[in-house]
C-alpha cells in the first residue's frame, strides 16, 4: 500500500559540460549561460505546483546538478520548503560529476542544505573511462570523493558502470575493489545500457552518439556482464554492504530514501524539463524535455507542455509487482492483497516461478532472477494472461 502521508520532490537539471554518448536522460550541452534563467523557472514551477502530504525528500538529478552554485541550490530548496506546509526532510540528494574542470563548491552545497552526494565516477579504471568517453579520469574521481568527504558529507554514494566492451571480469573486480577501498556509504552498479535509435535518426545532431552506441553494442557480452554482476554481489556483501535493490548496495542507514519512494510507489512531484510526477494512485505525468519550450511556458505563466498517463487497476497492479521486485526483499503478499483484493499468485496463476522465490510472506527474485529481472516481470503485464 502506498503512503499518502509522505511526498517527494525531484528536480531535474539538464545541463552538462559534456553529454555522454550512452545517456538517455534529458540533457543539453553548452548552455551554461541559461542556468540562472532555468533556476528561476524551477522556482516558479514549484510555486505553481500542488503541495500535498509531508515533504520528506528532495533529489536533484540530471544532467549535472553540481553545475548549480550553492546559492542556486538554496533558491530551489527555499522555494520547496516555502511551498509545502508540512516539511520533514529526511534527505536532500544531489548528483555530482567528478570532473576536475567543474570542482563544485562542496562545502557550500552542504551549507545550502544538501545531505547526500551521488558521485558519477562510473569507474576507477582509466581504460573504462576512455571507453565511455567520460570527461574525467580516475585521479579526478578520487579527488572529488575526498573533497566531498572533507566538506563534511556523511553520506556519499558512488555510481559505477559494468558491461563495458573490453572490460573483463577481472577488470571490473579491480575497479570495484578500488571503489570499496575509498569507503563510500552507498554503491550503485549499473549495466551499460545502449538504446539503439532507428536508422532515420542518423541525421540528428546526436548522430555521433548513435553511431557510438551501435559500435559499442556490437561488442557487448551479456555473459561477461552477468559474471560482473555476480562478482559485485559477492564483493560488496563481503565488504559489509547490504544489497537492497537490484542496482543498489548500502551500509546500514544509507539506503536512498528518495529512490525508495519510487520503488514503494509513493507520490512525488517532478519539476524541470523532462521531469516525471506520480500522484500515488492513478496517474503519472511528465514535462516536455525540450528546454526552450519548458522555459517559454513557465516564464509565460502557462502550463508546462507534457503528458499524462492514467493507470487503470491492472496496470497499477503490474507496477506494484515490477517496482516491488526491484527491491531485494521483494513484494509483501499481504500488502499487495490489501491494495488489490487478492494475493499476487492467485491473480497471476499462469506465472511460472522459475525466476521467483515464494515464501508465505513475500515474492522476490531469485539470484538468477536478478539477472533477468525484465523477463521475470513480463508475465505480470495486463496483456500477458490473455
Amino acid at each position: 500500500m502506498t503512503s499518502a502521508a509522505s511526498h517527494h520532490l525531484y528536480v531535474h537539471v539538464p545541463f552538462c559540460r559534456l553529454v555522454c554518448a550512452y545517456c538517455d536522460f534529458v540533457t543539453v550541452g553548452g548552455r551554461s549561460a541559461d542556468v540562472p534563467r532555468y533556476v528561476d523557472a524551477l522556482v516558479a514551477e514549484i510555486g505553481l505546483r500542488p503541495s500535498p502530504g509531508e515533504l520528506r525528500t528532495i533529489s536533484f538529478g540530471g544532467g549535472t546538478p553540481s553545475l548549480l552554485t550553492p546559492g542556486q541550490v538554496a533558491q530551489v530548496l527555499d522555494a520547496a520548503t516555502d511551498q509545502w506546509e508540512d516539511v520533514a526532510l529526511e534527505e536532500v540528494a544531489l548528483e555530482a560529476n567528478p570532473s576536475g574542470r567543474e570542482r563544485p563548491d562542496w562545502a557550500g552545497l552542504r551549507v545550502a542544505g544538501v545531505t547526500r552526494i551521488s558521485l558519477g565516477v562510473q569507474s576507477l579504471r582509466d581504460a573504462d573511462l576512455v571507453a565511455l568517453a567520460r570527461g574525467h579520469d580516475a585521479t579526478e574521481a578520487r579527488d572529488a570523493y575526498a573533497a566531498a568527504r572533507s566538506a563534511g558529507f556523511a553520506s556519499v554514494s558512488l555510481d559505477l558502470i559494468y558491461g563495458i566492451p573490453g572490460q573483463g571480469v577481472a577488470d571490473w573486480g579491480e575497479g570495484l575493489r578500488a571503489a570499496i577501498e575509498l569507503g563510500p556509504d552507498h554503491v550503485s552498479c549499473y549495466a551499460l545500457q545502449l538504446v539503439l535509435a532507428p536508422d532515420e535518426w542518423s541525421a540528428t545532431p546526436r548522430r555521433g552518439a548513435i553511431r557510438w552506441r551501435h559500435r559499442m553494442a556490437a561488442l557487448q557480452d551479456d555473459a561477461i556482464a552477468a559474471e560482473q554482476y555476480g562478482l559485485a554481489e559477492a564483493m560488496l556483501d563481503e565488504a559489509g554492504y547490504r544489497h537492497y535493490e537490484l542496482s543498489s548496495w548500502a551500509r546500514p542507514g544509507h539506503e536512498s530514501r528518495h529512490n525508495g519512494a519510487y520503488w514503494a510507489r509513493r507520490p512525488y512531484t517532478g519539476v524541470g524539463a523532462g521531469a516525471h510526477s506520480f500522484d500515488g494512485s492513478g496517474e503519472r505525468s511528465w514535462n516536455t524535455g525540450e528546454l526552450d519550450a519548458y522555459l517559454a511556458a513557465v516564464e509565460a505563466g502557462e502550463p508546462v507542455p507534457g503528458g499524462t498517463d492514467p493507470l487503470d487497476e491492472p496496470l497499477r497492479a503490474f507496477e506494484a509487482m515490477a517496482l516491488g521486485l526491484r527491491r531485494i526483499d521483494g513484494v509483501e503478499r499481504g500488502a499487495f492483497a490489501d491494495e488489490f483484493g487478492n494475493d499476487p499468485l492467485e491473480r497471476w496463476e499462469h506465472v511460472k516461478l522459475d525466476l521467483l522465490e515464494v515464501t508465505p510472506q513475500r515474492v522476490r527474485l531469485t539470484p538468477q532472477g536478478r539477472l533477468f529481472a525484465s523477463e521475470a516481470c513480463l508475465p505480470f503485464l495486463p496483456a500477458a494472461a490473455g
